[in-house]
């Protein structure tokens, strides 16, 4: 780095540095986003309790009915959805941006998409 463009980075900062003053609008922005993931973990918190509280109160009551869940079939599912979702990205990408890095958009749904109906073919 030469020494001008370290004044010149130094400059940066120092006006930087005067421009942020102790606005209320600053401090309103700065909280914003914690106030934001606060309020989201409590929501949550309060959420699987409340799951947990109503499953146990099914359970004790004797209503309680317990589901299944197939993987295969999702796996099957989901297979195809993310199969051809990749498979058009891919090909839209290919016709507009030609042979680029974003192919990968689509080629990776696409590879995930084989991976679960190889899944789903090979879990018999």
């Amino acid at each position: 780095m030469t020494p001008e463009q370290y004044e010149t980075i130094v400059t940066l900062l120092r006006e930087i540095q005067n421009q942020g003053g102790s606005d209320p609008y600053r401090l309103a922005l700065y909280l914003v986003p914690h106030i934001g993931i606060i309020f989201g973990t409590t929501l949550l918190f309060f959420l699987f309790q409340w799951w947990h509280k109503q499953k146990m109160a099914l359970i004790q009551s004797g209503q309680y009915k317990p589901w299944s869940f197939d993987i295969r079939l999702y796996s099957f599912l989901l297979g195809l959805l993310l199969t051809f979702t990749g498979f058009t990205l891919s090909f839209v990408f290919i016709l507009v941006l030609g042979r680029s890095m974003a192919m990968l958009g689509g080629l990776i749904p696409f590879a995930i998409g084989l991976g679960l109906l190889t899944f789903y073919k090979l879990s018999r």
